[in-house]
This record gives C-alpha cells, structure tokens and sequence, in this order.
C-alpha cells in the first residue's frame, strides 16, 4: 500500500467530517521546509493529517511531527499496519492515530485514537503562515505599523508577537488564511 491509495479516501472522510473546512494537500509550513500531507482548514481550527503508508518510512516523522506540532491545532497519523505502533511513538500523545489497510475494495480507514488540541502551539510559528501583506494589515489594525511598512516578515512577526496574546494572533492567522478566497484554487485534492 502507497500513500497514493491511502490519500483518495482521507480526502473524502476528511471532507465528510469537516464540509465547513477547506481540504487542501501539500500545506507548507516552516517557510515551505516541511508540508502537511493533507491540511483541513477553517476558522475554527487548523488540522493536519501525515500519512505513512507501508510502502513508506518514518525517518522524517519526528521532525515533521514537531514542525505539524508547532502550528495546527489537532494532528493525525495515517498510517499503515506495518508503521501504526511504532509511529505512534513518534509523535505526541494529542496526535489521532487512523488505521490504513489495504484490501480488495481498496484502503479503509480506521479510527484508532481521536486526535486531541494542541496543549502547546507556537504563536510565531502559526504566524508564518501569513503573506507580508496580511501581517502588516493586522499591524495596522491595531495602530501599530507606524515604520514598520518596509519591514521584512520576521520584523513584523516580532512585533505582532510583542503586542498580541498568542491566542489572539492564532485565531487572526485562521481566519486570514480561510479568507483568502481560491488561493489554493489550482491544487489537485
């Protein structure tokens, strides 16, 4: 079984469990270092779903479990038979573990343990997500982008970091990216 096989029907149970979500592949995260196998968002909350399917390894889970770790507010593994157990060690014990198996029919998908929110996302990292653009408009919302208009993105998420509360600015990041309209209109499900 590929992450191929396995991708098709988590596009359609995401989509069926969460319809007010945009179901997106490949999210970036960590300026594009690492991307999330399949990406539920909405303004309520960002999810994210890494699938390692038995054709697959698990070399790079860790450091993609901490990068998912540090910005999405509930994370899954996908995984098949042959990587389930050891995976779940891999990750943190809020990740939802599903099942993978492959059979005549195709690949089912078994709930295994329901993903739980994120105790610990990281303000910063969530706010890479923003283009320039968007986080110099919520500087300006709050009066404070006063000599910051030429500032590089890092500069701006500095500041942003120093006047808001982090759950606001995670909150402002979903619903800024959910109102983005078709950014993402060209990609494939």
């Amino acid at each position: 079984m590929h992450d191929a096989d396995v991708r098709p029907p988590l596009v359609r149970l995401v989509q069926a469990a969460y319809p007010e979500a945009r179901v997106l592949p490949e999210l970036g995260l960590e300026y594009g270092l690492v991307r999330v196998d399949l990406a539920a968002l909405s303004p309520a909350r960002f999810l994210g779903y890494e699938v390692k399917a038995d054709a697959d390894t698990l070399r790079r889970l860790p450091a993609q479990a901490h990068c998912y770790s540090a910005v999405l507010d509930r994370c899954t593994l996908v995984a098949g038979a042959r990587h389930l157990a050891r995976g779940q060690t891999l990750v943190p014990i809020w990740w939802g573990l599903v099942l993978a198996r492959g059979g005549a029919e195709g690949v089912t998908l078994e709930d295994v343990r329901p993903a739980a929110d994120n105790p610990s996302p990281n303000p910063g990292a969530t706010l890479q997500l923003l283009w320039r653009g968007e986080l110099l408009a919520l500087l300006e919302e709050v009066g404070a982008a006063r000599g910051l208009r030429s500032a590089g993105k890092a500069r701006l998420v500095a500041r942003l970091l120093e006047l808001m509360p982090g759950d606001v600015l995670r909150s402002r990041v979903r619903a800024a990216v959910c109102a983005r309209g078709d950014w993402r209109a060209d990609t494939n499900v």
